[in-house]
């Protein structure tokens, strides 16, 4: 039996929701909202049912939680900073899933994992929008003998509102954004960091690189040699066709069939907001960890998203709320 799923920042932005959608998806499993201000973390339980406000503060041990309340999984929606949280899940023995830390904080989630690698199944999912792109890239890769370069443009639009914990997760990315250029790492900075993308109504932005989890994620499945994530923030294609604001990811990938050079752009939209979006992703890595989507649960290690399901199954649950996808497989 599963004990109650605590989602620490469940009021935020993002993290109100992943509640949600974890709701809609399985009704019969009770949860721990936890945040700062508890009438917000109240008002959100009662509203979606079966769930519990919790206080929480991520600077103490065992989240400043008693050791009386059934904690069955940590879900970390705000940056982990003091890794409170990863540690509560270890001692625990609980799963754990963060969206909220940083590339290049990823050493110390990993010194703890090293540590005690049998304690719990440990999810890190801080790509964009919690992995619908490397998902994208898995199924636009399908059939080539080689991938040489792939090329990530993300568009969010500026009317769209986005937690603060994200702006700040953009604006530390602006500091350097990791890439993969002729197989070696770079740190983008400067004039290197800049480039026009094009949005998928074909109009020219100006981008700046971006390095979310994607970029790692997407090194390891492809072993391509060039490997970039570029982001801009202005109308989306959505908005600019009469419709609501959208988010959107195109990819770009040159690889080789048969000897051919192959060229493929595959596309995401979703219209129901980059929040929506990166909570219904985080709450389909949620339910495959836990065994609540048809096959076990995971065992303790280390994982990204993409080890936790099939992209048919990923993408296909994203169309269902509402993602337009083209995928190019020619």
């Amino acid at each position: 039996m599963i004990g109650k799923i605590l989602f620490v920042g469940g009021t935020g932005v993002v993290g109100e929701q992943m509640v949600r959608h974890f709701r809609d998806r399985h009704p019969d499993i009770s949860v721990l909202i936890g945040g700062r201000n508890i009438d917000k973390a109240a008002a959100l339980a009662r509203d979606v049912g079966l769930a519990e406000a919790v206080q929480v503060d991520t600077a103490q041990p065992r989240l400043g939680l008693g050791r009386d309340v059934d904690v069955g999984a940590v879900v970390m929606v705000v940056p982990d900073a003091g890794l409170q949280g990863l540690r509560y899940a270890l001692d625990l023995g609980r799963p754990y899933l963060s969206i909220g830390n940083w590339l290049v904080e990823v050493g110390g989630e990993m010194a703890h994992v090293i540590r005690r690698p049998s304690a719990s199944p440990v999810v890190l999912s801080s790509h964009w929008h919690a992995g619908p792109t490397v998902f994208l890239a898995l199924a636009s890769m399908e059939g080539l003998d080689a991938v040489h370069s792939i090329h990530v443009s993300a568009i969010v639009d500026d009317l769209d509102p986005t937690g603060p914990a994200a702006l700040e997760d953009m604006d530390l990315g602006g500091a350097g954004a990791l890439a993969f250029r002729e197989g070696r790492r770079v740190w983008l900075t400067g004039a290197d960091a800049r480039r026009d993308i094009k949005a998928i109504d074909g109009r020219t932005l100006s981008a700046a690189a971006f390095a979310p989890y994607d970029i790692v994620s997407l090194q390891a499945a492809s072993g391509a040699a060039d490997i970039r994530f570029d982001l801009a923030s202005g109308i989306s294609s959505s908005r600019l066709r009469g419709g609501t604001v959208g988010t959107e990811v195109i990819l770009d990938i040159a690889g080789e069939r048969d000897s051919r050079k192959i060229l493929r752009r595959s596309t995401l939209e979703f219209t129901r907001g980059q929040a929506s979006l990166t909570g219904l992703s985080a709450a389909l890595s949620l339910s495959a960890l836990l065994g609540l989507a048809g096959r076990p649960a995971f065992p303790a290690g280390l994982y990204f998203p993409e080890q936790l399901m099939e992209p048919e199954g990923f993408l296909g649950a994203l169309e269902q709320a509402g993602a337009t996808i083209t995928i190019d497989q020619t």
